[in-house]
């Protein structure tokens, strides 16, 4: 298992996909945040400048925003990329338990999700904090915040997970990432505020209520309690990675 996973750790470091998409993601993730920061003035704003949660829904929008669909990207790619490029016949004549492969494509994601939750963290509050301060708001480091930080690297991990069962049980790469964006930056963006009835239980709904976002979408109160929301994910999470390990073993390679 230990050089499974150097072997995926390895595909990482030396190709240049996951670079680029970080520093795309890194981009919008300081947009979203000079988004989500109230102007001096705004009024009907789902929070305001003095709201001393402020800094969390900042922070939990924009850290875990784009960075999410990153990591669901990346976990997709480490399976899709095996077919596309033909090594997933030397994998597995390498590896010939699959389930391993899978297990170590599982960990290098949880790798990579904890440095992309760092990196998103670090931009996101630093430019967060000044952003607030530079329009005379409120930056109180309160409970919420700390929560929210917590919560985050739960929900990296757990859409990681969810990634690579995506690019296992699909397989075909532009079909995967393509899925992947329709429903996280289309589908779920639209119900949610829509339909938060219904939108609460969506992958989305629940990451969204795990991080105490009710404010940034203006909901007021209308998504799942953050336990709840937690519950839901971890559903969605172990759902994903039980089916990737059944039908992964079964299918044909090629």
């Amino acid at each position: 298992m230990t050089a499974l996973l150097h072997a995926e750790l390895l595909k990482v470091r030396s190709t240049r996909t996951p670079v680029g998409l970080l520093l795309l993601t890194l981009v919008f993730t300081a947009l979203t945040v000079w988004v989500n920061v109230p102007k001096v003035g705004a009024a009907d704003l789902p929070i305001g400048l003095d709201d001393p949660d402020l800094l969390a829904v900042v922070v939990g929008g924009a850290a875990f925003g784009a960075p999410v669909v990153l990591i669901v990207l990346l976990g997709a790619l480490s399976f899709t990329q095996e077919f596309r490029y033909g090594t997933a016949t030397s994998t597995y004549l390498n590896e010939p338990h699959r389930a391993r492969v899978l297990v170590a494509k599982l960990l290098t994601v949880a790798i990579l999700s904890v440095v992309v939750t760092i990196v998103a963290l670090a931009l996101s509050v630093a430019f967060g904090v000044a952003l607030i301060r530079s329009r005379d708001g409120d930056v109180t480091v309160g409970a919420q915040f700390w929560q929210t930080i917590a919560a985050g690297f739960v929900v990296m991990a757990a859409y990681g997970v969810i990634g690579v069962a995506l690019g296992a049980l699909v397989r075909n790469q532009i079909v995967a990432v393509v899925a992947a964006l329709f429903w996280m930056m289309l589908f779920e963006q639209v119900l949610i505020p829509e339909f938060p009835a219904f939108g609460q239980w969506l992958p989305y709904g629940a990451m969204s209520a795990l991080l105490q976002l009710d404010e940034a979408w203006g909901l007021g109160g209308e998504l799942l309690p953050a336990a709840v929301g937690g519950l839901v994910l971890a559903g969605y999470t172990a759902a994903a990675a039980a089916l990737a390990v059944v039908v992964t073993p079964r299918r044909d390679v090629l």
